[in-house]
């Protein structure tokens, strides 16, 4: 059970990736008041833990409605990882929708759902693994387990999204950066193992 979560509060906290994030959430509530920065941010880790549960549990719906089956699933969530991880080394995981979010933020008042919670932090990686995690989890214990780590991720994203401006201070873009390499190896590693795995079982 212990590995299980600390294997599933890795794996989301990479993919999602809150460091990587903090520039373009700075930018976007740049202007604010503390009580509408606070009110933004709780909003914000709120809407993850729900998007992320929802992903969770209802992952295995998805697949019997559209006919999808497990295989094919981890073979697609695999390489959308492995592109996450890809982007992450590059430094690029968040640039690429910056210029979108940006437009939609100067014409919205609350931004937490969207563009905040989603796409930019609980996107299509975190929501493939998330799918993945609901089909090899049968067990009571062991899903509790998987929506304690959702809790726990969707925490330390508030607490970080928190101190944003420290963070930046103290690491600077060159921190942030490496941190996010390091990230993006773990999820380029865990998307190529998703596929990894999926083939094996179709070629057996």
């Amino acid at each position: 059970m212990l590995t299980l979560f600390i294997t599933s509060c890795v794996s989301l906290f990479s993919l999602i990736n809150p460091l990587s994030a903090i520039p373009v959430f700075i930018s976007l509530t740049s202007g604010y008041s503390p009580i509408h920065l606070r009110v933004t941010i709780r909003k914000t880790a709120i809407y993850i833990f729900i998007i992320c549960v929802v992903s969770f549990f209802i992952g295995n719906y998805i697949l019997e409605f559209f006919g999808i089956s497990i295989h094919a699933l981890k073979l697609a969530g695999g390489i959308i990882i492995s592109r996450s991880g890809f982007l992450l080394l590059n430094s690029q995981h968040k640039k690429d929708i910056q210029g979108e979010v940006k437009r939609e933020s100067l014409i919205k008042e609350d931004i937490s759902f969207s563009p905040l919670a989603m796409p930019l932090l609980a996107g299509p990686g975190s929501i493939s693994l998330l799918i993945n995690l609901s089909l090899s989890t049968d067990s009571f214990p062991e899903k509790s387990i998987i929506v304690l780590s959702i809790l726990v991720v969707s925490l330390l994203i508030f607490f970080m999204f928190y101190i944003a401006p420290k963070i930046l201070k103290y690491l600077g873009q060159s921190g942030i950066r490496s941190l996010s390499k390091i990230m993006g190896f773990i999820v380029l590693s865990l998307g190529i193992q998703m596929m990894v795995d999926s083939l094996n079982i179709l070629l057996k």
